[in-house]
C-alpha cells in the first residue's frame, strides 16, 4: 500500500508536450521553445521567476460527465457506472507537462541572436488500460475463460529536472533561418515502469480464480528508499544539496525555417534530444509470485472461493481481516535492488509546420507535432490563426486535435507595453473553466522585460552582411 501511495504523489505531482498559443507568437521571444530558429525581433530581454508558467494536463480517460446522470439544471443524480465504463477506450492517459522558467534572457549579436535559459521541467505520463476499472464495476463474470482475461496493466514515465540551455539563432539568407540549443540536465526524480501490472482469469465451470503478475520500476529520489516484504521505508531523510548534482544529463533542440516566397514558408523541429543518467539512490522495485501456501499453482495464484465461516471472518472480525490481508501478502513478494545508476531518454518532440501570410500581419498556420512521451507516441495537428501588429502586439486562435481529446480551442495575447512584456494563452479555453469534463487543463503566462528596440529580418541575413563587407573591403 506504501508503494502504491508513493507512485500516486509522484503523478500528482507531476503529461505530454504541451502545444500552446505562444508557440505561433511572432512578437514573443519564447516561441523559440516551440523552434530554436523562430526569428526574435526583440533587440533583448529577461525575466526571473514569472517570466514563464506553462502547465499542461491531459486526461484522455475517466471523465466525471460520464459516471453520471444529470438533470434538467445540470446536477447530478445517479451514478451511471457502466456508461462510465463504456466511455473508456481500451488505453487511456493521465499526463501532466509543468514548465517553470526560473531566469530567461536573450540579446542580439552581430550575426545573430543569443538565448539563456533556466528551467524546472516535469514530464509525466501514466497509461492505464479499460480492465482496470471495468473489473472494479462488473465483477470477473464479464472475463470469463481462458482467452478473456482481465488484464490490470499500468505504464508510468516521470523525468522531474533542471535545464540550463545556452541557444543560437541565424538568419543565413532571405529565406532561411537555423537554431540550436544546448542543454546541460540536472535530475531531480524519474520512474519508469518495465511491468506494472496483473492478469485474473475466471474459470467457466467452477468460477475460480487465477491471478498472475509482476511489478518491475525503476526510480530515482531525492531521499534514499528500499523495500522489504511490502513495506516501503526512507533509510536516508536527510536532504544533502550535492545529490541533485549526481544526476546529470544533456539534450540538443534543432530547428530550421524557410520562406518560400512572401506568402509562404515552412518550419520544422527536433526538441528534447538527450538523456539522463540517474545516479543518486537509483533502486529498482520488483515483485512476483511466491510459493507461500496452497494457492499457489505453477507461478499463479488460484482461489477457489471461501467458505462461509471465512465471509463471516471477513465481514465481522477486523483482526481476522487483518490476518487474511497479510496472508495473501505472503504470496507476492514485494522488494527493492540498489542500483549503480541508470540511463532515461528525454521525451522529444518533432514539429513541422507550413504557414500562409495573407497580409504581413495575418498569418494562418498548419503544424504536426509528435511527442515520444517514454511509453508511447503522440501525434497533434494544430490549425492556428495569428496577428501580429506594431512589433509588440500578438492574438492567436488554435485548434488542436490529438487521439481521444478532440475539443481543444485554443486563444492567446501577448503585449509589450513601453518594455515589459505580458503574456497569457491557454490551448483549452473550455478546460479552463470545466476541467473535471475536458480532456486538457493549460493554461501558461509570463512577465518578461525587454529592451523595447525592435529589428526587422531583413536587416539580420548573414550572407548580405558577409557580401556587403566585401565589397566595401575591395572598394578600399
Amino acid at each position: 500500500m506504501a508503494f502504491v501511495m508513493l507512485m500516486a504523489a509522484f503523478v500528482g505531482t507531476a503529461k505530454a508536450q504541451s502545444v500552446s498559443p505562444v508557440d505561433f507568437m511572432r512578437n514573443n521571444p519564447h516561441n523559440v521553445f516551440a523552434n530554436p530558429a523562430f526569428f526574435t525581433s526583440e533587440y533583448g530581454y529577461f525575466d526571473m521567476g514569472l517570466g514563464g508558467i506553462n502547465v499542461n494536463i491531459q486526461n484522455i480517460g475517466l471523465r466525471y460527465d460520464k459516471f453520471f446522470r444529470f438533470n434538467e439544471n445540470g446536477q447530478p443524480v445517479v451514478v451511471d457506472l457502466n456508461q462510465g465504463v463504456a466511455s473508456l477506450r481500451n488505453e487511456n492517459y493521465l499526463n501532466t507537462f509543468v514548465d517553470f522558467g526560473v531566469f530567461n534572457c536573450g540579446r542580439r549579436t552581430k550575426y545573430g541572436y543569443f538565448t539563456y535559459n533556466h528551467r524546472f521541467r516535469v514530464m509525466e505520463s501514466l497509461r492505464y488500460n479499460k480492465d482496470m476499472i471495468s473489473l472494479l464495476v462488473e465483477g470477473n463474470a464479464a472475463f470469463v475463460g481462458d482467452s478473456n482475461p482481465a488484464k490490470e496493466e499500468l505504464d508510468l514515465a516521470l523525468h522531474t529536472y533542471q535545464e540550463f540551455d545556452f541557444g543560437y539563432q541565424m538568419c543565413l539568407t532571405e529565406q532561411l533561418n537555423i537554431g540550436v540549443r544546448f542543454k546541460f540536465l540536472m535530475g531531480f526524480a524519474n520512474a519508469r515502469s518495465k511491468a506494472l501490472g496483473f492478469q485474473l482469469k475466471t474459470d467457466p465451470d467452477s468460477y475460480a480464480l487465477t491471478a498472475s503478475g509482476a511489478l518491475d520500476l525503476k526510480a530515482t529520489t531525492p531521499y534514499q528508499m528500499s523495500m522489504e516484504h511490502g513495506e516501503l521505508s526512507i533509510v536516508d531523510s536527510r536532504f544533502n544539496i550535492v545529490n541533485l548534482f549526481k544526476n546529470y544529463g544533456t539534450g540538443v533542440d534543432l530547428g530550421a525555417e524557410y520562406k518560400i516566397n512572401e506568402q509562404f514558408g515552412i518550419a520544422a523541429a527536433i526538441n528534447d534530444f538527450g538523456f539522463i543518467k540517474w545516479n543518486n539512490h537509483a533502486v529498482r522495485f520488483v515483485g512476483s509470485l511466491e510459493d507461500a501456501g496452497s494457492l499457489y499453482h505453477d507461478g499463479a495464484l488460484v482461489f477457489e472461493g471461501l467458505t462461509q465461516d471465512q465471509i463471516d471472518g471477513l465481514m465481522n472480525d477486523p483482526e481476522y481481516l487483518a490476518k487474511f490481508v497479510d496472508t495473501l501478502a505472503n504470496y507476492y513478494d514485494l522488494r527493492s535492488e540498489a542500483l549503480q545508476g541508470y540511463f532515461t531518454g528525454l521525451n522529444p518532440t518533432m514539429m513541422v509546420r507550413g504557414y500562409y501570410d495573407l497580409t504581413p500581419q495575418h498569418r494562418f498556420s498548419a503544424q504536426l507535432l509528435g511527442y515520444f512521451s517514454g511509453i508511447g507516441f503522440m501525434p497533434a495537428l494544430t490549425l492556428a490563426y495569428t496577428g501580429s501588429f506594431a512589433d509588440k502586439y500578438d492574438v492567436v486562435t488554435s485548434y488542436t486535435m490529438m487521439p481521444g481529446s478532440y475539443d481543444n480551442l485554443g486563444v492567446g495575447l501577448s503585449a509589450n507595453f513601453g518594455g515589459m512584456l505580458i503574456y497569457v494563452a491557454t490551448n483549452s479555453i473550455f478546460g479552463l473553466f470545466n476541467p473535471a469534463n475536458r480532456t486538457q487543463m493549460h493554461v501558461q503566462l509570463g512577465l518578461s522585460f525587454t529592451s523595447g528596440q525592435s529589428i526587422s529580418r531583413s536587416e539580420t541575413i548573414i550572407i548580405k552582411d558577409i557580401v556587403a563587407e566585401a565589397e566595401s573591403e575591395k572598394e578600399e
